[in-house]
């Protein structure tokens, strides 16, 4: 019997965030002994194992909204959360329940004083558990970052999907595209299929060279599917894919996430083919209609208010940041407000001068968490219009300054982590 350590799901999640002052642990050690622990329940489901630096999270929450209309009891495992921690966890888009959390925990505690994992490693067990007890028939599984010594490695899936691939987490994965390829491509497993979305031609080589040597089938889903965006507005757009579908509405702004949309038809393609799952544009229709109710998905771009208009974003590294120029151009406003936060361990000197070129107001600021660059030293690492840069020491003053000069047709953009975007959301009890 499981000796009770926690009562409440408040008092386990306080003791699950804690663990996050130990750090990431970048090995499958811990893993390995937690699962073993708990009978290995990654392998009574099949699973889609998914990495990349940007994209990863809306390939994951596409495709777990897909086999969600195709009738298929589905788990998905993504991060970080934006509100709260049950969004990492969802089984047919309900999350994890705080009854469960608190059993787990308890169920855990001891094996987690023994061997000391990271907090990343914990709740991949728990996900990991959970779709075991809930018998779900796939899961959905998103990397926390890399792939080769990423907890989530442990699997061995029907699929991967690497969705895109550029510099990220480089104390972890290396100072290069080709060393963080090589970490990224170290999901492609034995005789299993990868499906490559968007990737440096670089990288395209090595991934080629670690799928032939796996023996493993790789696709490129630009090779395989072509995309038009055909119409647009505020909430998403429009697109046809030539011969195949029509009029496809995807309700989230973005050309890049059109990208997305390919990897995940790619995806489609080879579970018709290999797993007999077959569907009709109206699957594809309504597994986009019904992204968010399926996958909890928001955050990318998402407009939360209309009076004056405020965008939440999650970009949180160049490559993302980069696409943000493009999105403004398909939102109407007077003047830019933009609220910008990023941790320490990102390149923000980049991000910060790929912002400045936005004609826009920058509030630097940052969110209540321990990785978060100071706005002092954000603002010191401005190299670009520094005179539109305000430094502001939390985010109450920001949004009060931004309350203060934004008219009814300006456009507030939260932008630069997901953690400014959760406090920010927390604040004003949005979703």
């Amino acid at each position: 019997m499981t000796k009770k350590i926690f009562n409440t799901y408040n008092q386990c999640i306080q003791y699950l965030f804690n663990l996050e002052r130990a750090g990431i642990k970048y090995d499958l050690r811990n893993i390995k002994l937690l699962l073993k622990f708990s009978g290995n329940p990654q392998n009574y489901y099949k699973s889609i194992h998914i990495a990349g630096t940007n994209g990863k999270g809306s390939v994951s929450s596409i495709i777990n909204s897909y086999l969600i209309e195709k009738g298929i009891r589905t788990g998905i495992y993504t991060s970080p959360h934006i509100k709260d921690f049950r969004e990492r966890i969802l089984v047919n888009g309900k999350l994890v329940s705080k009854r469960f959390i608190v059993e787990i925990t308890n169920k855990y505690y001891q094996e987690i004083e023994r061997i000391k994992p990271s907090f990343f490693e914990v709740t991949t067990a728990i996900a990991f558990e959970y779709f075991r007890e809930k018998k779900v028939n796939y899961a959905v599984i998103e990397t926390g970052l890399g792939g080769r010594l990423d907890a989530t490695n442990i699997l061995k899936p029907v699929l991967s999907v690497i969705t895109s691939l550029s510099i990220d987490h480089v104390d972890y994965l290396g100072k290069n595209i080709v060393k963080i390829t090589q970490e990224k491509g170290g999901i492609i497993k034995k005789n299993i299929p990868v499906i490559v979305g968007k990737v440096p031609d670089v990288s395209e080589k090595i991934l080629r060279k670690i799928a032939k040597e796996n023996g493993s089938e790789i696709i490129l889903s630009s090779d395989t599917n072509k995309l038009k965006i055909t119409g647009r507005n505020e909430k998403g757009f429009y697109s046809d894919a030539k011969g195949k579908y029509s009029r496809l509405f995807f309700p989230v702004i973005g050309d890049y996430q059109k990208y997305n949309i390919k990897t995940f038809l790619s995806v489609i393609d080879l579970l018709k083919k290999n797993e007999k799952i077959n569907y009709t544009q109206k699957d594809i229709s309504e597994t986009f209609k019904n992204l968010k109710a399926n996958s909890n998905f928001y955050g990318r771009f998402s407009l939360v208010s209309v009076s004056p208009k405020i965008v939440i974003d999650v970009s949180h590294n160049l490559q993302a940041i980069q696409n943000i120029r493009t999105n403004m151009n398909y939102f109407k406003y007077r003047n830019l407000i933009i609220i910008f936060a990023m941790m320490q361990d990102k390149n923000y000197t980049e991000c910060l001068d790929e912002i400045g070129k936005l004609k826009a107001k920058i509030i630097l600021t940052k969110p209540e968490y321990k990785r978060a660059a100071l706005p002092a030293d954000l603002y010191s690492a401005v190299t670009r219009n520094k005179s539109r840069f305000i430094v502001k020491d939390n985010l109450k003053e920001s949004i009060e300054l931004s309350a203060e000069i934004a008219g009814k047709d300006d456009l507030i953009l939260i932008t630069g982590s997901f953690f400014l975007a959760s406090d920010f959301l927390n604040y004003f009890k949005l979703s």
